[in-house]
């Protein structure tokens, strides 16, 4: 089986990997972080564990989200891609459509494959953090039943 998919690095698409990455490993190291705030420097007449929540909320707002929203704007600019990837049982073939370069990369190029409610998410072995996310409901039955194969 063939599955062509088009991908773009688009403000959305970093943002949704970044995301995926944060609540996969960073919210619990920040979380940690607010409760042992919370426990050091309790708000008056609140709890330790609701101090460290209203402390994760406020970096949340300040600090979290023009971070991210700035990185995701820079990281648009400096990684454009746009290329048709083709994946087949032997290996995956990204054909770039601005420079017309074709690279093909065997099936280890992918570290782990996650499969969610809504999409299949592709984590790539880059030493940026890279995610090929495909939604689901754009994909018929055999094209996830391959990609279920794919990630045993």
């Amino acid at each position: 089986m063939v599955i062509t998919k088009r991908i773009q690095t688009t403000y959305n698409t970093v943002l949704r990997a970044k995301m995926y990455f944060f609540f996969r490993k960073s919210i619990w190291m920040y979380l940690l972080g607010m409760l042992m705030l919370g426990y050091a420097f309790p708000l008056e007449n609140v709890g330790a564990i609701s101090s460290a929540f209203v402390y994760f909320i406020i970096f949340a707002l300040v600090i979290l989200v023009p971070v991210y929203h700035f990185s995701t704007r820079a990281m648009v600019r400096k990684a454009h891609l746009d290329a048709n990837i083709e994946f087949n049982e032997q290996d995956i073939i990204i054909r770039h459509i601005d420079n017309n370069n074709i690279e093909t990369k065997s099936w280890d190029w992918i570290k782990r494959i996650d499969i969610t409610r809504k999409d299949i998410l592709l984590i790539v072995d880059h030493p940026t953090r890279f995610l090929i996310a495909l939604e689901k409901s754009k994909l018929t039955a055999p094209e996830i039943q391959f990609f279920l194969e794919k990630k045993k």
